[in-house]
């Protein structure tokens, strides 16, 4: 993928019948302008997502020292064993829901990430392809009118 700063440096051959270099320049600010804000999407989303899978292990830690520190309370008395095997399920329990919905947050923006990327990957190439598109009909115009230009001067050439 190129970054802002490569759409930017990006330079065209210029040719007799070329191309408004004023036209060229405004369409690939404008493009590297658009680019840039996804691109910087794309890498709030990387940043977001890394916290969240921060946060996740965080949690994930939590839970297995929860489970450390219950596994040593039962060893201690029996009296205390059924207290802290009830209060292990309910911890538990919330870590797993906690943590099912960190999760689910996560694959959320992940897909929202993947989704915004996909967008943005369309996006660009059906920008790219117009673009082409265009080049190409402008650049048949151009033979077609240099086509007609010589054909005149032939015929002036030859008196017809």
């Amino acid at each position: 993928m190129r970054s802002p700063i490569e759409i930017t440096n990006v330079s065209f051959k210029t040719a007799v019948s070329g191309y408004s270099r004023k036209e060229v320049d405004d369409f690939l600010h404008e493009l590297r302008h658009d680019y840039e804000e996804l691109y910087q999407k794309v890498v709030a989303y990387k940043e977001e997502k890394q916290h969240l899978q921060k946060e996740l292990e965080q949690y994930t830690s939590t839970g297995e020292q929860l489970q450390k520190a219950l596994t040593l309370a039962q060893k201690t008395a029996d009296d205390i064993k059924q207290s802290a095997e009830r209060q292990a399920d309910l911890t538990m329990m919330q870590a797993n829901v906690k943590s099912q919905q960190i999760v689910q947050k996560a694959e959320e923006k992940l897909q929202q990430i993947s989704n915004l990327y996909r967008k943005f990957s369309s996006e660009l190439s059906s920008y790219l392809q117009t673009y082409q598109n265009l080049l190409q009909r402008l650049d048949h115009e151009a033979q077609k009118v240099t086509q007609i230009g010589w054909s005149s001067d032939d015929d002036e050439e030859t008196g017809d």
